[in-house]
């Protein structure tokens, strides 16, 4: 089902950096992907989610005739606190990474993975941190540093950000 048009909200400002589309994962409009993860649920609600009607920028799977732009992959360090990370590699031809943390993701309930892969999602697609403090920037959004079970779709900020940076369609 169709998302409805993002409400009249303004895009926030990142924490830190800014959104850009040179440090994103979007190549010629799209993102070509692969998946080699045992969290399928989490990584296919993250590409609905952004997806919904009003984004520019075509998420599909890699084929022979594409170039791979991202790939999600698993890895497992208990050491490591992160669930998941955008691991950017910016060069012509290599593809960038999402990677959940299978030591932190297997205890996570299935609305936080979600909200872990639709995040990090949102990185390759150039959005930075929004702020989750309170106060002047202070936005409720899919991009907040941490994971946190209150939603996990992009909120109407993230969808005003979106636009600002790759433009409505």
């Amino acid at each position: 089902m169709p998302r409805p048009p993002a409400a009249a909200v303004a895009a926030a400002p990142c924490v830190r950096g800014e959104s850009a589309r040179s440090h994103s994962s979007v190549d010629d409009g799209e993102i070509r992907w692969t998946a080699h993860t045992a969290y399928a649920d989490a990584y296919k609600h993250a590409i609905k989610d952004w997806q919904h009607t009003g984004h520019r920028t075509k998420l599909a799977p890699d084929s022979a005739t594409t170039v791979n732009d991202l790939e999600f992959v698993d890895y497992n360090d208990p050491k490591d606190r992160a669930a998941a990370k955008w691991n950017y590699r910016g060069g012509p031809g290599q593809s960038d990474y999402i990677r959940f943390n299978a030591a932190a993701m297997k205890n996570a309930s299935p609305t936080k993975r979600r909200q872990i892969a639709a995040h990090e999602l949102g990185h390759a697609l150039g959005l930075c941190h929004k702020s989750d403090a309170g106060g002047p920037g202070y936005a409720r959004s899919l991009m907040w540093p941490t994971a946190h079970e209150y939603f996990d779709l992009a909120q109407d900020v993230d969808r005003a950000n979106y636009s600002k940076l790759w433009g409505a369609s």
